[in-house]
Formats: C-alpha cells, sequence, structure tokens
C-alpha cells in the first residue's frame, strides 16, 4: 500500500477482484448505500447545492425525486429561499449551465 491510502487501496481491490467494472462504479454504489441507510444527508447536500445556486430548483426536485411544486415545500420547511429566476445575464447563462 506505499504511496496509496486504505480507501484507494480497497477501491482498487473490488475493482482488481472484478466486483466492479471500475472505481466510478464502486463509488456510485457507495454513495448509493449512503444515500440509503442516511437519506437525509441527499436532501441536505441538494438543499445546499440549490441556495448556493449551483443547481436549478428541477434540477433539484429530480435528484430528490420529487415535483417542482414538493421542491418549493421542501425549501419552505427547511428555511430556504426559493429562487424565482434569473434576475441578471449571468444568473441566466449559469442556470443554463447547470441545465
Amino acid at each position: 500500500m506505499t504511496g496509496t491510502t486504505s480507501l484507494q487501496w480497497e477501491i482498487d481491490q473490488l475493482v482488481r477482484t472484478k466486483l466492479f467494472p471500475d472505481e466510478q462504479a464502486v463509488l456510485r454504489s457507495a454513495l448509493r448505500a449512503l444515500y440509503t441507510s442516511q437519506p437525509k444527508l441527499r436532501r441536505q447536500m441538494v438543499i445546499y447545492a440549490y441556495t448556493a445556486g449551483e443547481i436549478s430548483l428541477g434540477k433539484a426536485a429530480q435528484m430528490i425525486g420529487v415535483s417542482h411544486e414538493e421542491m418549493k415545500d421542501i425549501l419552505r420547511e427547511d428555511g430556504a429561499e426559493i429562487h424565482l429566476g434569473p434576475s441578471t445575464r449571468d444568473e441566466l447563462l449559469q442556470d443554463a449551465d447547470n441545465a
């Protein structure tokens, strides 16, 4: 394990033993397990990304698996500000990039 972390070593072993086709598959599986065991984490991550302007309302709803209106309710429950649309050209371009 010289030069690698034990985590990277484990990922490499899962791929080498052909239990997963590649590192991305290992990470996807690990994230699925994490979100299954702690579903609030995904919600918190999505809310943070939305409030930071990294994703749109539609993308947030899609990631959580709810409608736009349900996503608005979730944001309100969390006390997050709901963006009603871009107010500047730069915000419009950012929204387009995020979509």
